[in-house]
């Protein structure tokens, strides 16, 4: 029965093509607009769990300071005012168990080793992000580092910094070979960086230490001295217990500061920040899907219409069924699976549609697409879904009709 309906079922659509090609539109660009949105999301997330994996190491924690009257789960930035560690509590807990490295965040709270400053040149000031030299670096006026320039105050300067907020009295190239003040410091600018470039800056670019102007790291050094210490930074070996070694952390600074009213716990606020954007973006895509989903509604619709003209067209042949003997729910599945078929490949056409736009829409704008096993048997589902209900009414209208009627009509 079942191979008999298919086969009646795929000669149908066969003896119609352009008819089934156009009702399959509707149902094609409303699955297109679904999956293109749905891939295009899905690689927004994936681009945000990089960007924050790069940035948090596995074997890397960070401990805080969590002040009395606040939770872990409230408590997000801690300026130093209530508390701040030492260099003496990061020589106290260096030596536990498992910690390959550890080094202090400052209170600038930007991560990434960077911390913020003041330039003065004449009486201009400038407001800046500060890191140690990363390495090899483009300049566009002036000179790199040397390694003659260790143990030296020279710098290097973001050419936006200068024209943005010194501009009015010296260019970035005149400023080269100038002396400026950081922090009581005076500073010989020996190069100009390229501005930091917002266009073709991607989720995974660290966009603190990309607008970041450079020092050598023994000046760096002496800047931080006036930071208060923020957060530590533990680099564990691999394999080490996280847990335990936040327990013992917390248990030797709790020792050396019995005088505060607070604690220390584990700094997961970036994981945080994650997986906020990743729910903000997971809320913004399926609202833009409900909006695309109208158009399924339409096709929907179309489908139904289809499926009328065609009872309509076939009544001899239904009542010629029903007069040796076909019974209403045969009649009643043969167009239900007519439905469902048209959709169904409206479906698979529509997802590789819309796959194709989200790959052309990613060029543009540095995304790259994401196909799930979800979002490819969602979309062919609920095409397959809208055939069936769409096509239900019309179905019933033929397994209802009276045969000596549709016979001689």
């Amino acid at each position: 029965m079942i191979r008999n309906l298919m086969i009646t079922t795929l000669l149908s659509i066969r003896a119609h093509k352009l008819r089934v090609f156009l009702t399959m539109i509707g149902i094609i660009i409303g699955i297109a607009s679904v999956v293109a949105i749905s891939t295009l999301g899905e690689g927004m997330k994936k681009q945000v769990v990089d960007a924050t994996n790069k940035s948090l190491s596995a074997n890397e924690l960070k401990l805080k300071y969590i002040p009395s009257d606040q939770s872990e789960e409230e408590y997000t930035f801690n300026d130093g005012t209530e508390f701040s560690f030492s260099k003496v509590d990061i020589k106290r807990v260096r030596d536990i168990e498992g910690v390959e490295t550890i080094y202090p965040l400052y209170d600038s709270g930007m991560g990434s080793g960077v911390i913020d400053g003041v330039l003065d040149y004449f009486g201009l000031q400038a407001y800046l992000n500060i890191a140690p030299n990363p390495g090899a670096n483009e300049v566009v006026y002036g000179r790199d580092f040397r390694s003659s320039d260790s143990g030296k105050d020279v710098i290097l300067l973001r050419k936006d910094i200068v024209e943005q907020q010194l501009g009015d009295t010296i260019t970035a190239e005149e400023l080269v070979n100038q002396a400026v003040s950081i922090g009581g410091r005076m500073f010989k600018v020996i190069g100009i960086l390229p501005a930091f470039d917002y266009e073709n800056a991607t989720m995974t670019t660290d966009w603190n230490l990309a607008q970041s102007n450079f020092v050598p790291k023994d000046a760096y050094n002496e800047l931080t001295q006036s930071k208060p210490i923020t957060t530590i930074v533990f680099k564990l070996k691999e394999g080490t217990n996280r847990q335990q070694v936040i327990d013992q952390a917390t248990t030797i600074l709790m020792e050396a500061h019995e005088e505060i009213q607070g604690a220390f716990g584990e700094d997961n606020q970036e994981k945080k920040n994650m997986e906020q954007i990743q729910a903000s973006i997971g809320s913004m895509t399926m609202f833009l899907m409900a909006i695309t989903a109208i158009s399924l509604l339409v096709g929907g619709i179309g489908v139904m219409n289809i499926m009328y003209v065609s009872v309509t067209e076939r009544k001899r042949e239904i009542g010629i069924r029903r007069a040796i003997g076909a019974k209403p729910r045969m009649i009643l599945w043969q167009f239900l699976l007519e439905s469902a078929f048209i959709t169904l490949l409206g479906g698979f056409l529509g997802v590789a549609l819309g796959y194709g736009l989200s790959v052309i829409i990613g060029g543009y704008i540095d995304i790259t697409p994401v196909m799930t096993v979800p979002i490819f048997a969602i979309s062919t589902g609920v095409s397959t879904l809208t055939g069936l209900i769409f096509g239900i009414i019309p179905a019933f209208s033929a397994a209802r009709m009276d045969p000596i009627k549709a016979i001689y009509q």
